[in-house]
């Protein structure tokens, strides 16, 4: 089934800093917001797929104003899931910090999403025969680059009426090695906290995650471990 996620646009702000910072900042969004009432905690995985020239990660790293991204996202340890893995093919699309986003259900053998190499054909075939399902004009020419998981925490903000989220453990566990054959797993030092709403303005409070460590300012998890692998530096 597919979903438009935001039907208008959502704006996003980031503030991120050292792992180091994460008891203050967390401390500090308990005390202001409410747990989310559905997914408060998990782990959250993503497959992250580009053109052949890297697109998706260039506009990104050139800072432009419209960016595109495609993904395999799905939650939980690896070791506990079923054979059959709920997924959710996501396109998401942003015009500076105004995004939008749409997501496929689906269902992938766990085999190819959990532990097929990204260099064997098998998750390429997969999300070719997913995408026509979107309805958008993405082109199948995306192929698997890298694998991104995190530990994530939500919360609720009524004021603003914001969802928030606290990331931290963020790694890339797996790799395109035929893009990246000198590649390595990679561990971020960084953690992130995101404000999510229509209005663009983080809560009042907000202003204390700087106070704890935090800086205001763009952060893409894609972005940081893809400028690893393509410069070679793990940490």
């Amino acid at each position: 089934m597919l979903h438009s996620l935001e039907k208008n646009l959502v704006n996003e702000r980031k503030f991120s800093g050292e792992i180091a910072c994460l008891p203050r900042v967390m401390s500090l969004v308990e005390t202001a917001c409410m747990a989310d009432a559905e997914f408060a905690e998990g782990i959250v995985n993503s497959i992250y797929f580009d053109t052949p020239s890297l697109a998706a990660y260039s506009e990104k790293a050139n800072g432009d104003n419209l960016k595109t991204k495609v993904r395999v996202r799905w939650y939980g340890n690896n070791e506990d899931l079923s054979n059959d893995v709920p997924v959710f093919i996501e396109v998401k699309t942003r015009l500076g910090s105004a995004r939008r986003k749409f997501r496929y259900d689906a269902i992938a053998p766990r085999s190819i999403i959990c532990e097929a190499p990204f260099e064997d054909c098998s998750l390429q075939d997969f999300i070719s025969s997913q995408l026509k399902h979107l309805q958008i004009p993405i082109s199948c020419d995306w192929h698997p680059v890298c694998q991104i998981s995190y530990n994530r925490r939500r919360f609720f903000d009524h004021p603003t009426s914001s969802r928030i989220s606290v990331d931290w453990n963020i790694k890339a566990p797996r790799f395109n090695r035929t893009i990246f054959p000198w590649g390595a797993p990679i561990l971020l030092t960084s953690m992130v906290c995101e404000f999510k709403n229509q209005g663009g303005i983080p809560p009042l409070w907000a202003k204390s995650l700087q106070d704890a460590g935090l800086r205001f300012g763009s952060f893409s998890k894609y972005g940081e471990c893809m400028e690893r692998f393509i410069t070679g530096r793990i940490h």
